[in-house]
């Protein structure tokens, strides 16, 4: 029977207690405002503690495997130059090696996964669990994940959500570590997508990694594929500046069927970089306080986003109903009033014609306004309706300065939204001075309680 091992890990942060501080706020402050407006959290906000856990992604013979395999001093992971697997591996200690099915792994009581079941049959199908006696799996979690490809059509090449897949392992993780190689310097498809809107909000966490650079025979090569890396990134990655690239290579890899005299670039550089991205992925445990913060902080700033831009739609819905339906009710009043003064010197057909015309004026301005709000909810559904009402809930922001921070926060949260609509429409949006009353509870927890709590992590 396999026995996972799941424990604090560093002596210097009460993570347990860390984690029930988080899980206060999130319970009273974040919880309350996402249920009202059907929006879903994060899957690592107000959860179980976990393992400190590192995510490996990157394109198809990047070497992510191998370099988990250098890691563990051991040929844990399949490793090839066409694709070798196209599931997850999440890979733990455990006292005998052993591996277990995903449908194990996503209902095991001692691991933080069980909302992978949501992610159906096809996905599970493809998850399993690695348990080695490995002094490094004592203190973290490793994550290996499907390279990833261009595809026609993606539906054809993937037969599970990638994509959200991805997203769930990545607030899952402490550190996410971001492969490239040579061949590919960014320019799969999935790997666009992934960097422009799956890990948006998650750039604290992640770390870029250009592999395989002893497969350079001159420097003038390595600067051109680097800076076609650079450039791709520009594209999809939102931020101002690019995140720090590290270049490496596998030692053990790096004369494998070559002849000796082959010339290749210096490579002792590189040596010091694979040196400092392992030291990163050891500190995984210390990352986990920052990370609770981080991904509580993130998780409110979302949420806040969302909010505010419901309260827009919200409000354009109910002027909408109001106008239309207040249209219908005066013409109602009217043809009351009319009908009364005109009471004595009408006749009975008279005054029967003039109730019908008002009754079936006021009947088209109804459907009239139907006709619109339903028009109005089916906008919803487009992107470009989408952002117009974030823009116009966050005009005064973005008119006094150029807010990134915003325009990236809105760009991963916008499908979330699309799909929220569909679940709750404006005409459930509970009463505004009901979502003001927990947005402030909100906006108290981003400007003054989790701020408070990242001083309490630093001994302040």
């Amino acid at each position: 029977m396999l026995r996972l091992e799941v424990s604090d890990i560093s002596p210097m942060t009460d993570y347990k207690q860390l984690d029930q501080k988080a899980k206060e706020l999130y319970e009273t402050a974040l919880k309350p405002l996402a249920a009202s407006l059907a929006f879903e959290l994060p899957h690592n906000t107000g959860r179980a503690v976990r393992r400190p856990t590192a995510l490996f992604l990157g394109n198809h013979s990047s070497g992510k495997s191998s370099f988990i395999n250098h890691l563990l001093g051991a040929d844990i992971q399949k490793t090839g130059l066409a694709p070798t697997d196209d599931g997850f591996t999440i890979i733990t200690h455990g006292n005998n090696s052993d591996s277990i099915d995903g449908q194990t792994v996503a209902s095991h009581p001692e691991l933080a996964f069980h909302d992978l079941d949501r992610l159906g049959p096809a996905f599970i199908s493809r998850l399993r669990l690695r348990a080695l006696p490995t002094d490094l799996l004592q203190e973290i979690n490793l994550i290996d994940s499907p390279g990833m490809i261009d595809a026609v059509d993606r539906s054809n090449t993937r037969e599970y959500d990638f994509d959200r897949s991805i997203r769930i392992f990545a607030e899952h993780a402490d550190i996410i570590l971001f492969f490239f190689d040579p061949d590919k310097p960014g320019t799969t498809a999935e790997t666009i997508s992934a960097l422009t809107n799956t890990l948006a909000g998650l750039e604290h966490k992640l770390m870029i990694v250009m592999n395989k650079v002893d497969l350079f025979a001159t420097m003038r090569d390595f600067a051109r594929s680097y800076g076609t890396l650079c450039w791709n990134l520009s594209k999809a990655i939102t931020t101002k500046d690019i995140p720090h690239i590290f270049t490496t290579y596998l030692p053990e890899l790096a004369t494998q069927g070559e002849s000796e005299s082959l010339k290749r670039i210096p490579l002792s550089d590189f040596d010091n970089a694979r040196n400092e991205i392992v030291t990163e992925i050891k500190r995984a445990p210390t990352r986990r306080a920052d990370n609770i913060v981080s991904d509580l902080l993130q998780s409110a700033r979302t949420l806040s986003v969302h909010a505010r831009v419901c309260d827009r739609i919200g409000s354009i819905y109910r002027k909408t109903q109001l106008r239309w339906y207040g249209a219908a009710t005066g013409i109602a009043v009217a043809t009351a009033l009319a009908l009364w003064q005109l009471w004595e010197r009408l006749d009975r057909s008279q005054l029967g014609i003039g109730f019908g015309s008002g009754i079936a004026l006021c009947l088209i301005t109804v459907a009239l306004g139907r006709h619109h709000l339903k028009q109005f909810r089916d906008s919803l559904g487009r992107t470009e309706a989408l952002d117009t009402y974030f823009e116009q809930a966050f005009q005064d922001e973005i008119t006094l300065g150029e807010r990134l921070d915003l325009r990236a926060t809105w760009k991963g949260l916008r499908g979330n939204m699309s799909r929220s609509l569909k679940v709750l429409s404006p005409a459930k949006f509970p009463l505004k001075i009901t979502r003001n009353r927990l947005l402030k509870r909100l906006t108290k927890a981003i400007e003054k309680d989790i701020p408070k709590l990242r001083r309490q992590i630093g001994g302040a």
